[in-house]
């Protein structure tokens, strides 16, 4: 908080002063009644009280969840306990771009509420930072400034994609979902016709088919089985600039993925390799899903991270869970967390979003050789077992989940 007197109250100061002594040294009163306004505008000024405060209040949002593009409402509450001249201006983050004047300049006296539209162009968490107030009284001649902190977090989420299929998972639970296992018994997905064998239960016998093929004839299916997954975001660096950068990407698909696997009653984890390793331990169910998700939204780039004796797997990890890495693979703490992963019998699936493009000061030479080191790494890692996807941002993740994991997932099996 800082107080000072403004330029009005040393222009009647001065004003007011000089007409005085051209009075006692003219003996005329002339310069007197001339200059005498300033003088009355000084005592006015001191009877109606110096320093008012004008403070700000209550700070609310209309959504505390949007996404990435939408408009929302920031409502700051302004009290002055007496009539007072103030300036406000509200201090947004580069994610918040307000659409209204984020400013305002009111006579206020009581409380007054200040609401400002705001649209939200980047994921992240995010919100109002500081409503500087500058206060004067009725004639300006006095003046207040003070900031105050706004602790409003807004959640922005990012345009996800609606996904339809499912990451093909090798282990499956007994309990219910929407994966097909690999088993036969009762369940919804077709798996073979055989003839009837000695132990088959009689229900399972196919009355129109054993017609028309003369002997009992069983249809078998195969059941419906859900799973466990845990997403691995890699925020340990982040390249590109503006919307197109890898960490955008990387949040984007661990959200879609996340969202999908809760619906199909799999069991979900979140584990953050940034700058220290941050678990989320699986669980189901919609609040889950939230927990999730803000997680995600508050992931960022650390310009420094912790040794590498500080970064411990969790142990409540589950053996039998699916690791899904949403990773550019530029970390190498990351691709030696990925293979010790793997050596503990966790199958692992990299989707790789493919990098954006370099700025024209970079060199050839520079972008040839970044480029070798990073497809080193992806042999590095299917030597291993890893199975790595590379996956443009600007395409979809549902026809990379159609398309192409389950003709690995073959490949596999046949192997």
């Amino acid at each position: 908080m800082t107080r000072h007197l403004t330029h009005r109250f040393w222009f009647c100061f001065v004003a007011g002063w000089a007409g005085l002594a051209a009075t006692l040294i003219s003996g005329e009163i002339g310069p007197l009644a001339l200059t005498s306004p300033f003088l009355g505008a000084l005592a006015f000024s001191i009877a109606d009280g110096w320093w008012p405060e004008v403070t700000a209040g209550n700070a609310t949002v209309s959504s505390p969840r949007v996404i990435e593009g939408d408009e929302l409402e920031v409502g700051i509450d302004l009290v002055a306990p007496r009539t007072s001249f103030a300036d406000v201006e509200v201090q947004f983050p580069p994610t918040l771009t307000p659409v209204t004047s984020s400013r305002m300049v009111s006579m206020i006296r009581g409380r007054t509420r200040f609401v400002i539209g705001v649209r939200a162009d980047r994921w992240g968490a995010a919100g109002p930072e500081w409503v500087v107030v500058v206060s004067r009284d009725r004639l300006g001649i006095s003046e207040q400034v003070v900031r105050y902190p706004v602790h409003v977090p807004v959640r922005v989420h990012p345009p996800a994609e609606r996904l339809a299929s499912l990451i093909p998972l090798y282990r499956e639970r007994p309990v219910t979902g929407e994966h097909r296992s690999k088993s036969k018994g009762a369940g919804s997905e077709f798996a073979e016709i055989r003839p009837y064998r000695y132990g088959d239960p009689v229900r399972s016998v196919h009355p129109r088919l054993s017609a028309r093929r003369g002997k009992p004839m069983v249809i078998e299916r195969h059941p419906d089985r859900s799973s466990t997954i845990v997403l691995l975001v890699d925020s340990a660096q982040d390249l590109g600039v503006d919307m197109d950068t890898t960490l955008r990407w990387t949040v984007t698909a661990a959200m879609a993925l996340g969202e999908r696997h809760l619906r199909a009653q799999d069991r979900l984890g979140l584990l953050d390799i940034g700058r220290s390793m941050r678990w989320i331990p699986t669980r189901l169910g919609r609040r889950h899903l939230h927990t999730v998700v803000d997680a995600l939204l508050a992931t960022e780039v650390f310009p420094r991270s912790l040794p590498d004796e500080h970064l411990v797997l969790p142990s409540n990890l589950p053996g039998s869970a699916t690791i899904v890495a949403i990773s550019p693979l530029l970390s190498e703490r990351t691709l030696s967390l990925l293979v010790t992963l793997r050596s503990r019998g966790h199958e692992i699936i990299v989707i790789k979003p493919v990098l954006p493009g370099d700025g024209p000061d970079v060199s050839e030479l520079a972008r040839r050789i970044f480029r070798v080191g990073n497809e080193l790494n992806e042999r590095w890692l299917r030597q291993r077992g890893v199975t790595v996807i590379p996956w443009d941002a600007s395409g979809s993740l549902d026809f990379l989940l159609r398309r192409v994991l389950p003709n690995l997932g073959r490949a596999r099996s046949a192997a």
